[in-house]
């Protein structure tokens, strides 16, 4: 009987160790497709940095905190040494952004409110996807090239060129840490 036991278990053993492994995506082609069906499932996301913008002769310079839940966005810019700000709410129905004297303007899309308001040209909705380091799905890609991991080095989407600088790690996976547009 304690032959049997020790066959089974030597069995079960050896039985364990010859079960084929997953090496996982082995081109950068590969590692692309899961990252990208990987980041298309992040629906609920935040982020926090510095934003640079930069348009004809004028430049402004602002902390960023972005909160994402589904189709519904919180935000925040806040000028250097918390002079000035605004936020930016939103859906997929409305825009609403609230300056810091209380001035309030609103708009069905992103793009619309801030042309309107301040007169700046700003993908926001596209932003929402670039910055998970995936192209917007609501416009074709022009152009794109891919890191050895499989991650967006260059994309140039709807007269847009986004550059990936830097990726950091988060959880399971790398995000882009800096992005250049």
């Amino acid at each position: 009987m304690r032959l049997a036991w020790l066959a089974l278990a030597s069995f079960l053993l050896n039985a364990c160790s010859t079960l084929p492994t997953s090496t996982g995506p082995t081109t950068p082609d590969q590692a692309w497709q899961k990252r990208h069906v990987e980041m298309n499932k992040l629906t609920n996301w935040a982020l926090r940095g510095r934003t640079a913008i930069t348009q004809a002769d004028e430049g402004v310079n602002a902390g960023i905190t972005w909160q994402q839940n589904g189709d519904v966005y919180v935000i925040r810019l806040a000028g250097p040494f918390s002079q000035g700000g605004a936020v930016l709410t939103g859906n997929k129905h409305k825009v609403t952004l609230t300056v810091d004297n209380g001035d309030t303007y609103s708009a069905a899309t992103p793009e619309q409110l801030l042309a309107e308001s301040v007169g700046l040209q700003l993908p926001v909705s596209a932003l929402r996807e670039w910055v998970k380091g995936i192209p917007f799905s609501g416009l074709g890609v022009d152009n794109k090239t891919l890191d050895e991991q499989g991650r967006l080095k260059t994309l140039q989407q709807a007269g847009w060129e986004v550059e990936y600088l830097r990726y950091v790690p988060f959880e399971n996976t790398t995000m882009p840490g800096k992005i250049f547009i």
